[in-house]
């Protein structure tokens, strides 16, 4: 089910990319490979309004997965290597913070430590905290009587 939509929402956002492109400059097109455009083309949900011009295109009014695919022909087919290879810094940055706090979240060599043996301890000692029981007076009197019988 879950697959289903994510699937939708890509060919959603195929089909704006596909509208976005034909309102770009055609030198801008150009120079996105004709695979890739055929694939845009190819997997698009046919049925998708998208309407959208130049003076209505504010990059507002799409999907994010629309952005996301327009980030990456950017980066790709547009950007300089200048702007290239600061996109590429900041993504690898961004992916090796999101895997430093993945390492420390699930972190193997932690995994099966104590994570602080006085916290341990004191929540132990909590939970098995000693009660004072008190015997009611009938059950005294009748381990008197049985103690009595026991003996004798």
């Amino acid at each position: 089910m879950e697959m289903n939509r994510i699937t939708d929402r890509n060919a959603c956002a195929y089909k704006e990319i596909y509208e976005i492109l034909k309102i770009f400059p055609q030198e801008l097109v150009s120079q996105i490979p004709q695979e890739t455009i055929n694939f845009f083309n190819n997997n698009m949900n046919k049925n998708y309004e998208y309407d959208i011009s130049v003076d209505t295109f504010d990059g507002q009014t799409m999907l994010e997965e629309t952005k996301a695919i327009l980030t990456i022909l950017f980066r790709d087919y547009w950007a300089t290597p200048v702007q290239r290879e600061k996109i590429l810094n900041y993504e690898n940055s961004a992916r090796d913070k999101l895997e430093e706090e993945t390492r420390m979240k699930y972190n193997p060599d932690n995994l099966f430590k104590k994570k602080n043996s006085q916290d341990y301890v004191e929540k132990h000692i909590e939970e098995t905290a000693m009660v004072e029981y008190k015997e009611s007076i009938f059950k005294k009197i009748i381990n008197k009587i049985l103690n009595i019988f026991k003996f004798r």
